[in-house]
C-alpha cells in the first residue's frame, strides 16, 4: 500500500515595502513589479497626513524633513501613493489571492510628535474596509498596544508582531514602551499567543545584512522559536531575509513565510526545494 505525501502549505512570500532591493521601494511601480513577479503578500508601511488620507510610507517624515502628518495629500511626492491606490492595482491585475501585510508606522518613543495609537488605529482601519481589503490584510507592528486596539476595532484583521530584542527591552524606567503597559512573559511567544495574535515576525538575526555566512551571526529566530511559536497556534514570517544561505536555514527551521526585499531569489529557493511559486499577476 502506498500514500500521497502530505502536501506541504503554502509558503508566504512577502515582497517587503514591494521588494525594495528590486525596484524603488512602497510606490506603485514596485507593487506591480512584485504582482508581475509572483509573491504571495505585499508587505508595506502606512502613515497619515493632515487631512487623515492613508498614505504608504516607510519614514514618518520627507527629504526635507516635513512630517508627513502636517501635510495635505497635495504636498506630497506623486510617487508616494494612497492605500486605496494599492487596493486598486490588486483589483486591476485580478490578484485576488495576494493579500496585505500593513505595518502601522507607531513610535512609541515619539507618540508626542504623531498620532495616537487610538486615532491611527481607527483611521487606518476605516480605510481598510472602505478599499474593500480586510479579507486579505493583516496588520503588524512593534507596538502591543495597537495590535491590542486593532483586534478591538476589527476582529476579522490577522495580527502580526513585529519583533526584535530591541522592542522587548525594558527603558531605564520600566518595561518597554512597546508593550503599552501590558506583562509581557519573558517568553513573548506566549503573552502574544494570549492575546489572540496570528503571527510573529521575528528580525531573521544579527549581523542584520550579512546573514548566517558571517561567523559572527547570531540567530534570532530559532528551530526553537518557530517550534514554540508553532505550539501556540501561531505562524512564524521573519524579517528582512535577503541571502539565500539564510533564506534556506530558515526554511529548514520551518518558518511559514518570509519578508525579503528580494523575492526573486526566495522564488529560486523555494523552486530548488520543490515548494510551491506564488502565481504571477501580470498586468494587462
Amino acid at each position: 500500500m502506498t500514500f500521497d505525501a502530505v502536501p506541504l502549505p503554502v509558503f508566504d512570500v512577502e515582497a517587503h515595502r514591494g521588494g525594495a532591493g528590486l525596484w524603488p521601494e512602497n510606490t506603485l511601480e514596485a507593487f506591480g513589479r512584485a504582482l508581475a513577479l509572483g509573491v504571495s503578500t505585499l508587505e508595506l508601511d502606512v502613515h497619515l497626513t493632515a487631512g487623515d488620507d492613508v498614505v504608504v510610507s516607510h519614514d514618518p517624515t520627507l527629504a526635507d524633513a516635513r512630517r508627513i502628518r502636517t501635510l495635505t495629500r497635495a504636498d506630497l511626492p506623486p510617487t508616494m501613493p494612497l492605500l486605496r491606490q494599492v487596493a486598486a492595482l490588486l483589483e486591476e491585475r485580478g490578484a485576488d489571492d495576494v493579500g496585505v501585510n500593513l505595518e502601522i508606522k507607531y513610535d512609541a518613543l515619539a507618540a508626542a510628535e504623531l498620532t495616537s495609537r487610538s486615532d491611527f488605529v481607527e483611521v487606518v482601519v476605516d480605510a481598510i474596509r472602505i478599499d474593500g481589503l480586510v479579507g486579505r490584510t493583516s496588520i503588524q507592528c512593534f507596538d502591543w498596544g495597537v495590535l491590542r486596539l486593532v483586534g478591538g476595532t476589527e476582529p476579522l484583521l490577522a495580527r502580526n508582531l513585529l519583533v526584535s530584542p530591541r522592542y522587548l527591552r525594558p527603558s531605564p524606567d520600566g518595561p518597554s514602551p512597546w508593550f503599552d503597559g501590558l506583562e509581557v512573559e519573558e517568553h513573548f511567544v506566549r503573552t502574544a499567543a494570549a492575546q489572540g495574535f496570528d503571527a510573529v515576525s521575528p528580525v531573521h538575526g544579527s549581523p542584520f545584512a550579512s546573514g548566517v555566512d558571517d561567523p559572527a551571526y547570531v540567530p534570532f529566530t530559532t528551530p526553537e522559536l518557530v517550534a514554540d511559536a508553532h505550539d501556540a497556534g501561531l505562524r512564524v514570517i521573519p524579517y528582512v531575509v535577503d541571502d539565500p544561505p539564510t533564506m534556506r536555514a530558515l526554511l529548514a527551521a520551518g518558518v511559514d513565510g518570509l519578508i525579503t526585499n528580494r523575492p526573486d531569489l526566495l522564488r529560486d529557493v523555494l523552486a530548488t526545494v520543490g515548494r510551491d511559486l506564488p502565481p504571477a499577476y501580470p498586468g494587462r
